[in-house]
């Protein structure tokens, strides 16, 4: 009788990965989310290192003001054809580093998918790196833990 093993994160994960530095402008990193047809990237320091995520939100985030600089001046910004030209200005000379998420949920190969698919949607998140000793090493998405779990439970396959 063969045992149950669960599903890993090796299983599903992506690899290799396209990634930004956090010296890249926003404009470079539209670019690449474009050409790499991304929402997002894991970002990587000089010496391969896993420094933080960008993401097409962090970007759009980046471009409106603070909560409270809204609160306090919110006339400033009900001129939407003022406030979408002077958005972009300065976007080109901002950083990856300035607006990349610092706070990651990471995994590991051998972490279980179901184990890192419940902290995806607990904190809303649709992709996580894979490191090993602080190198990222693929990504895993929720869609793909998702439809993995979904063909191997319900016995699903598709013919191409």
């Amino acid at each position: 009788m063969e045992s149950w093993k669960y599903m890993k994160v090796s299983d599903v994960m992506k690899t290799p990965i396209p990634t930004l530095s956090p010296e890249m402008n926003w404009k470079q990193a539209a670019e690449f989310f474009l050409e790499h047809r991304l929402s997002a990237a894991p970002v990587v320091d000089s010496n391969g290192k896993l420094v933080g995520i960008l993401s097409e939100k962090d970007l759009f985030h980046g471009l409106f003001p603070q909560y409270g600089e809204w609160l306090i001046h919110p006339e400033n910004y009900l001129d939407y054809e003022q406030t979408e030209s002077e958005m972009f200005k300065d976007s080109a000379k901002r950083l990856v580093e300035e607006v990349m998420c610092r706070k990651l949920i990471i995994a590991e190969p051998d972490t279980p998918i179901l184990k890192i698919g419940a902290l995806m949607v607990a904190r809303g998140v649709h992709q996580v790196p894979v490191v090993v000793d602080g190198m990222l090493v693929g990504m895993v998405q929720r869609g793909k833990i998702y439809m993995e779990i979904l063909k191997k439970h319900f016995d699903l396959h598709r013919d191409k």
